[in-house]
């Protein structure tokens, strides 16, 4: 079954809208979480297409909100970029209406998961004649898991160092609001904080946020700007302390509604980097913020709504952002190449587990793969490339041209959907968007082939992506599929928005043995940009842990260590995080650019490595040597 599609319209939601034509399939879409609404809080199907609302960023073609859309509820993220909750039978009409440039669909987000600060050289900042702390400067971090009580994060009265603490999952109580620009989830500001804190009581019964143990959250929160004075026997008071342990904090926990079962979306990220922004300006501080999430999907060229808005953001000065560039390196999600005029490339996408280990040998498989699976492949307009889809059984969907979709069943029962578009609306570039979905509980296993022939030839790059999926160890990660063999290409393997123009992304590397991580995202972009710009620790960095000092959830005998052990870019990006705001501290007008430029002409580049490396970036971040350059 074939179509045309409208080309401001995001394919994801172009198969979300041919889902609803199927009830089955629809309430699958809403049982995995790919509306805004809680399925619980839906009445039982069947399901009608007017009640179910996504939220998507939308940018205009010029600066009025079509009159026929103003009853949505339409929320400023910058200048023209907005994030919107549209109908799912209002999505495509919406698209169409005049003065709407494109609708983008948020992208399932995850995390990217001592002696490391000493590494950085922050710490002889902060104990050198400057004595730079962080101090006046806001840093926001969106993540998950914040353990708001802990004395990491409170001043030497008790009091706490969050100014904001907006947790965007929660639905307003007696007594709770929502931010009032954004209308949902519940804000607390630093007094109720306090009151929490001050409380005869728990302070975790006084307020409703309340994060899980070990959270992701507090680690990131910790090696940024924790203050060392959370401590038990293991781990002495003012042995562990962040890189800007007197910085103003501003915290953000996404909603995961509409994430389709991941940890949120790139709505709710673009929401909660203008909220942080916005309350630091009301703070009067400058900023920089960490975010340590990213996704697969997208052109990795920086041109996303998501990441312009970023830009945007960043345009004013004493703002800043750091990103982690993901930990996709041994996930074996990119594949490129070229082809000349006539050739055909047979790329071998494998589902139902058995990845491989960067160690040697592989995982065992696992139940199978129960998720939904996406494929993006991006090439040069220039050329035009066809596109077929092949199951292990040998059956194969027609060839779809650009500039068409298809909607295709295989007899096991597994649905291909099929979007080419030659020219796309925000790059100009040409994209193929591939969804396996199962007919059954889980798609056929082994190695599906995607089939790309070039009917014409003036450039013939292509870069191919697999989104990121569940990621689930008692399955033994066998809902991620992979690309197998040779068609796994290493390069290009950083996440979004770690693409972004203006933003920091950072790589994870082992600081005992000065390597980068196997794990590691690599650079550069799509379009050659030299991405990742710095390195830092990474690897079995002890930070910050939620609910230390309490009993050990599902273990009450056992207490909560003061710090716990993680790795990942996740943790290597709140060392530049912190480094920033000590840079921010010492020149709150820098803008962005200048502190990025800073950051890499004062890299510390291993011996070999110049002047950009895929795996270091520019080289290990010298807090010292960049606060020396920004003074």
């Amino acid at each position: 079954m074939k179509a045309m599609r409208h080309r401001g319209l995001d394919p994801k939601l172009r198969r979300l809208i041919k889902t609803a034509l199927d009830p089955r399939r629809l309430e699958n879409a809403v049982r995995g979480g790919e509306f805004t609404a809680k399925p619980q809080d839906l009445p039982a199907g069947p399901f009608h297409p007017a009640e179910l609302t996504k939220r998507v960023l939308i940018r205009l073609a010029g600066k009025n909100v079509p009159e026929e859309c103003q009853d949505l509820k339409w929320v400023r993220i910058v200048d023209d970029i907005y994030a919107v909750g549209v109908p799912l039978d209002r999505m495509e009409s919406t698209a169409a209406a005049e003065g709407i440039e494109y609708v983008e669909s948020g992208r399932s987000m995850a995390p990217a998961l001592s002696n490391s600060v000493p590494e950085t050289h922050a710490d002889t900042v902060r104990s050198g004649a400057l004595g730079l702390t962080g101090q006046g400067v806001a840093v926001g971090v969106i993540d998950f898991g914040f353990d708001f009580t802990l004395d990491d994060f409170r001043n030497p009265d008790g009091s706490t160092r969050i100014a904001f603490l907006w947790d965007q999952g929660l639905r307003p109580e007696t007594g709770e609001v929502s931010p009032a620009r954004f209308g949902y989830g519940v804000e607390y500001d630093r007094a109720a904080l306090d009151d929490a804190l001050g409380s005869s009581g728990d302070a975790f019964d006084a307020i409703r946020h309340r994060p899980g143990a070990k959270s992701h959250g507090t680690h990131v929160t910790g090696t940024a700007a924790g203050n060392g004075r959370t401590s038990d026997a293991d781990f002495p008071t003012d042995t562990f302390v962040g890189a800007a342990p007197e910085a103003t904090l501003i915290l953000v926990q996404p909603d995961a509604r509409d994430a389709a079962g991941s940890f949120t979306d790139s709505v709710h990220v673009a929401e909660a980097i203008a909220y942080v922004f916005e309350k630091a300006d009301e703070l009067g501080l400058p900023c920089v913020i960490n975010m340590s999430l990213g996704q697969n999907g997208g052109s990795h060229d920086g041109e996303s709504i998501v990441e312009r808005a970023i830009n945007r953001l960043l345009e004013r000065p004493g703002r800043a952002m750091v990103v982690a560039a993901g930990n996709e390196h041994t996930w074996r999600g990119h594949a490129g190449g070229n082809l000349a005029q006539g050739d055909t490339r047979t790329l071998r996408w494998r589902f139902g587990g058995g990845l491989p280990l960067a160690s040697g040998g592989q995982l065992p498989p696992g139940f199978g793969d129960f998720t939904p699976n996406e494929l993006e492949i991006w090439y040069s307009s220039r050329d035009v490339f066809r596109i077929r889809i092949r199951d292990p059984l040998g059956n194969e969907s027609d060839i779809v041209d650009p500039d068409n979709t298809e909607i295709h069943n295989f007899p096991s029962g597994d649905t291909a959907f099929i979007d080419s578009e030659r020219f796309t609306v925000l790059n100009g570039d040409a994209r193929i968007y591939i969804e396996l979905s199962a007919g059954n509980d889980k798609l056929t296993e082994g190695d599906w082939e995607v089939e790309i022939e070039s009917a014409e030839t003036r450039d013939g790059r292509f870069d191919a992506w697999i989104e990121r999926d569940a990621r689930r160890g008692f399955n033994n990660f066998a809902d991620q599929s992979f690309f197998v063999g040779t068609d796994f290409d290493g390069q290009k393997t950083l996440g979004t928005p770690a693409t972004t123009r203006r933003g920091i992304a950072v790589a994870n590397y082992d600081h005992r043995t000065q390597t980068p991580a196997d794990s590691s995202s690599r650079g550069p972009t799509r379009n050659g940009r030299g991405k990742p710009e710095i390195a830092a620790p990474g690897t079995g960095i002890l930070s910050s842990a939620s609910l230390a000092g309490r009993p050990e959830p599902g273990n009450p005998t056992a207490t909560v260590p003061a710090r716990t052990q993680m790795s990942g870019t996740s943790m290597a990006a709140p060392h530049v995080t912190g480094i920033v705001a000590l840079i921010l501290q010492q020149d709150p007008r820098l803008s962005t650019e200048q502190i990025r430029k800073i950051l890499i002409a004062s890299a510390s580049p291993p011996s070999g490595i110049t002047p950009f490396d895929k795996a270091w970036g520019f080289g290990r971040v010298d807090a010292a040597a960049a606060v020396a350059l920004a003074g």
